[in-house]
């Protein structure tokens, strides 16, 4: 949704999931392949509170970067496998491979992501952050269209 212009785009998930497993594919070359035995996880020291909820820290290293993770226990059905699945549609086992293997390990869901790494010679750090939790059934309309708004369809061959 774009308030400015007050129109909706419409999603195709398939082009958008094309999209990332090429983008994924491509940071993992970037970030060089880990091989079996050698992504290593580590506790971080003390807890953090993210979105109300104390986290516990993890450190994934690889050799050509380190991940690391601020996880939470969100009760039944919403823990690391969900965010391991979501990054297993976008592809991104394909490039993470082991990586994700010890992500998988992990006690619960991660509610901030550190990302280090050294691509073509240059530093790069990306940061995520859960900023707000609200668990339970969605409500009715969520995905609806507010009045006002108009659809515009994406032009062939633009980025999803």
């Amino acid at each position: 949704l774009d308030p400015a212009s007050q129109t909706a785009r419409p999603i195709d998930l398939e082009r958008l999931r094309e999209q990332s497993q090429l983008d994924l594919s491509a940071a993992g070359e970037a970030l060089g392949a880990a091989g079996e035995g050698s992504v290593r996880t580590t506790s971080l020291p003390g807890t953090k509170t993210l979105a109300g909820r104390r986290c516990r820290g993890f450190r994934i290293a690889a050799p050509e970067a380190s991940l690391d993770l601020y996880v939470a226990d969100l009760g039944p059905g919403v823990g690391i496998d969900t965010f391991a699945d979501f990054l297993e549609w976008s592809g991104a086992s394909l490039a993470l491979g082991p990586v994700l293997d010890e992500m998988r390990r992990l006690p619960g869901f991660p509610l901030e992501t550190r990302t280090r790494a050294r691509v073509h010679g240059q530093d790069l750090t990306v940061v995520t952050t859960v900023t707000k939790i609200e668990l339970g059934p969605l409500g009715p309309g969520l995905f609806d269209i507010p009045a006002g708004y108009r659809i515009v369809n994406d032009p062939a061959g633009e980025e999803p």
